[in-house]
């Protein structure tokens, strides 16, 4: 939401800009260009630390699903060991 904002207001500015400006077409365009490069430069960043951020959940996410996992698997052991335990104590 925030880049859509952002590209929005670059391009409400660039238009009021172009109105106001009391700048020559050429000089106006450079502005211009120079504006874009900069939105461009803010989406680039923006999109690599949202990718950065995506990544550490993905990992973190992971973590977890494998602590999960080996505590489930530490449980189904004991469990088994339980039962066999006691299923040995009843034929004896």
């Amino acid at each position: 939401m925030k880049i859509t904002s952002f590209i929005t207001g670059l391009g409400v500015g660039a238009a009021v800009a172009m109105l106001f400006a009391p700048r020559s077409g050429e000089e106006t365009r450079e502005v211009l260009f120079e504006k874009a490069k900069d939105g461009r430069r803010y989406a680039k960043k923006r999109l690599r630390d949202l990718r950065n951020v995506a990544n550490d959940v993905v990992d973190r996410g992971r973590e977890v699903i494998n602590d999960q996992k080996d505590a489930v698997t530490a449980a189904v052991q004991v469990a088994k060991n339980t039962y066999h335990r006691e299923s040995q104590m009843r034929v004896s």
